[in-house]
């Protein structure tokens, strides 16, 4: 089989469905008795795989809210609609909203899913789906494609306010309460891997697109290496470790900040988006975060070296509420790669299938330049910088 063969197979290949505002709003009001307030609220939020729409409104009374404490922001609301892909596995669905209701009662303040009419808290409906085509190649293609309507959380995204130390530090705390409180939350979905390609202990399934996604030499050196360091030198001693629920993108769009008591710096109060949660390694979550973190601080102006000592403030937050052991933090390095090899090569050829997803940024080039700074320092040395700053 060609290598492009492989890729067409892939996951990658999902493309998110074509719903524009007023489908949006049709939707809501059809599934959930929504009652916009005004239309002029409704709009799209930027999205990797799904669309996402923010809707201010009213509910029918007889909606099931989980009870009062979630009507706090009960008239605003995201509608969720999933792609293709992640559509067809319904249980998995519902794990990410037992998650999140699990999440709400142990008092984290993150969406939390509203039911239906149909008293269901996930709906499934047909949409078109993508550039896709019928076999006469006159009209698009029909999916069935599930719908959640969410609560909407208040708040600025991580990417959006200055990258300072604190606020890394809190960043590290709120990931390692969340993770802790996860270890209790269990959900047979939840460990049916919807999506692969971003789980790290599944980094398998992805390394066929190296050459589909650069044709430089030095670049596919560079995933390469990244690939086998981390899958011989990582892989193997993850059997020394517990699993348990984690979030699985804790990047800086999926993190939300307001400012402290004293009004002077942001902290992080709530972490949205659980769509790529799985049964793994928290280990993972915490080189999921670090390596957007490396990212951000780049995009903010930060060399190489600032952005990657820098993120050492996640860590240190981290284990100064669950502390990661010794022997985990000798895996953080090439796990932390491992993720850049993730979002390169899966955000790079997202992007050739779906080149007007504003979402599918110029990261990409960034992420090169990072790794090549990067990888020029040893583990122990990256891991002693961040350390040093505890």
């Amino acid at each position: 089989m060609s290598d492009e063969s492989k890729v067409n197979e892939g996951q990658l290949t999902l493309i998110r469905p074509v719903v524009d505002m007023d489908e949006a709003v049709r939707l809501a009001c059809t599934l959930y008795g929504l009652k916009l307030s005004d239309i002029c609220h409704v709009k799209e939020f930027e999205g990797y795989d799904d669309r996402n729409f923010y809707l201010k409104g009213t509910l029918p009374h007889h909606v099931d809210f989980a009870h009062d404490r979630l009507r706090q922001n009960g008239d605003e609301f995201v509608l969720k609609i999933l792609n293709h892909v992640d559509s067809q596995d319904i249980v998995y669905v519902q794990g990410q909203n037992e998650a999140l209701l699990f999440l709400k009662e142990m008092g984290f303040n993150c969406p939390a899913p509203i039911k239906a009419l149909n008293g269901e808290y996930a709906v499934t409906c047909a949409i078109k789906c993508g550039n896709a085509e019928t076999s006469d190649g006159n009209k698009q293609l029909e999916r069935i494609h599930v719908v959640r309507l969410l609560s909407f959380v208040p708040g600025k995204l991580l990417v959006d306010v200055p990258y300072k130390a604190e606020l890394l530090f809190s960043l590290g705390c709120y990931t390692a309460k969340m993770d802790k409180v996860l270890q209790e939350f269990n959900h047979p979905g939840v460990s049916s891997l919807a999506k692969k390609e971003w789980d790290l202990s599944q980094i398998h399934t992805i390394k066929s697109y190296i050459p589909s996604v650069t044709q430089d030499d030095r670049e596919q050196k560079m995933l390469t290496l990244i690939y086998n360091k981390f899958t011989n030198d990582v892989l193997p001693q993850l059997k020394n470790f517990s699993k348990q629920v984690i979030h699985g993108d804790l990047n800086f769009e999926n993190i939300l900040v307001e400012p402290n008591q004293c009004g002077e710096e942001y902290e992080v109060v709530s972490v949205i988006d659980f769509g790529d949660m799985s049964v793994s390694y928290r280990l993972f979550d915490v080189a999921i975060s670090m390596m957007y973190i490396i990212l951000l601080g780049v995009r903010q102006g930060h060399s190489h070296n600032e952005a990657i000592q820098m993120t050492g403030h996640v860590l240190c937050g981290y284990q100064s509420i669950w502390s990661l052991t010794q022997s985990e933090l000798g895996l953080l390095y090439w796990s932390v790669a491992a993720r850049f090899f993730q979002s390169f090569i899966n955000g790079v050829y997202k992007q050739s299938l779906e080149p007007e997803n504003p979402h599918l940024s110029d990261d990409c080039e960034l992420i090169m330049g990072i790794l090549q700074s990067y990888t020029t320092l040893t583990g122990e040395e990256v891991l002693n910088l961040w350390l040093s700053l505890a």
